[in-house]
C-alpha cells in the first residue's frame, strides 16, 4: 500500500521588475525571480480527484505581481515576509510557505562624474538571494545571501605545511594567486532589522577580509569572513560559506624562451577545491 509521506507545489521563476518613481526623472528599480511552494491540506488532490485544496500556480504568480505592485521597494527580503504572510493569512488550509527571491541587480550609470537618475547598467558580480519559510504558529525564517560572487587577489596569499603523502604532488607556496566564486547565506534573528544594509555590510566585511589579511589557507580566511560578518552585523545569527577555488596555473613557458615564468597563468575551473562551514554566534 502506498503512502503519501510529504508533498507541496508552487510556481517557480516568476519574475517581476518594478520602477519605483521618487518623482519624474529620479527612479529605483528592483528586478526579481520568485519560487513560491505551498504546503498544509492538500492530501485529498493526490490521493483522489477533490482539487478543492489547490491554490492554481496561476494565481500564485498573479499574487506575487500583484503583491509587487503594492508592496515591492528595493528591499527583496521585505517583501519574502510580504508573500510569506499573504499566503498563510488568506489560506487557513496552507501550513507553510517557502518562497526564495533571486535579484538581477542593477547599478545607476554614471554621467560626467554623477549618478545618472533613470539610466542603469547590469551589476553582475553574483546573484544576490533572499529566502523565506513561513510556519503557522512560529516565527519566519529569513535569509539572505549572494551566489557564485567572483573575487580575486594576486598575491597575499599561500598554502604551506599540509597533509602529505606518497601521494600529493602539489608544491608549496607563499605566494600565490587567490579567486574563488563565494557564496554566502546568513540568516536573521531580527526580524525587523535593515536588511539591505545588513546585506551591504556583510559584503564589505568579506571583502575587507580577503583584500586586507594575508591567507594561509582559504579555510582560514573563510572563517575570518564568517566572524567579521558576525561582528559587523548584530542582526543575524548565522552565516554559511561556500568558496570553491578558481584555479590560476602556473604555465611553463620554457620551451618558448621563457623559463620559470610567473605572470602568465592558465584559468581553470574543474576539477576544483570545495570549502564549506557554517559560523554561529
Amino acid at each position: 500500500m502506498a503512502t503519501l509521506e510529504s508533498n507541496r507545489y508552487g510556481k517557480f521563476r516568476v519574475r517581476v521588475m518594478k520602477v519605483i518613481r521618487h518623482d519624474e526623472t529620479h527612479h529605483d528599480v528592483c528586478e526579481l525571480e520568485a519560487d513560491v511552494l505551498l504546503h498544509g491540506e492538500l492530501e485529498g488532490s493526490y490521493l483522489s480527484a477533490d482539487n478543492r485544496s489547490i491554490v492554481p500556480t496561476d494565481t500564485v504568480k498573479n499574487t506575487v505581481h500583484f503583491l509587487a505592485h503594492d508592496h515591492l521597494g528595493t528591499c527583496r527580503t521585505r517583501f519574502a515576509k510580504v508573500i510569506g504572510d499573504h499566503f498563510l493569512g488568506k489560506y487557513p488550509h496552507l501550513s507553510g510557505i517557502e518562497v526564495e527571491l533571486r535579484e538581477r541587480k542593477w547599478e545607476r550609470m554614471t554621467i560626467a562624474g554623477s549618478p545618472h537618475p533613470h539610466s542603469f547598467i547590469h551589476a553582475a558580480n553574483g546573484e544576490p538571494f533572499s529566502r523565506g519559510a513561513f510556519s503557522r504558529g512560529k516565527d519566519p525564517v529569513l535569509t539572505s545571501g549572494i551566489r557564485g560572487h567572483l573575487v580575486m587577489k594576486t598575491t597575499q596569499s599561500g598554502f604551506e605545511c599540509y597533509n602529505v603523502c606518497e601521494l600529493t604532488t602539489l608544491p608549496p607556496t607563499h605566494d600565490r594567486v587567490f579567486a574563488t566564486r563565494m557564496t554566502a547565506e546568513w540568516t536573521f534573528s531580527d526580524l525587523t532589522a535593515d536588511f539591505r544594509t545588513a546585506d551591504t555590510d556583510i559584503l564589505t566585511a568579506a571583502h575587507e577580509v580577503f583584500a586586507t589579511t594575508y591567507s594561509p589557507s582559504v579555510q582560514r580566511t573563510l572563517f575570518e569572513i564568517g566572524e567579521l560578518a558576525l561582528e559587523r552585523v548584530p542582526s543575524i545569527s548565522r552565516i554559511e560559506l561556500k568558496m570553491p577555488n578558481v584555479h590560476f596555473l602556473g604555465l611553463d613557458l620554457s620551451k618558448l624562451g621563457r623559463p620559470e615564468q610567473k605572470t602568465v597563468l592558465l584559468p581553470t575551473d574543474e576539477p576544483h577545491g570545495e570549502i564549506e562551514a557554517v559560523i554561529t554566534r
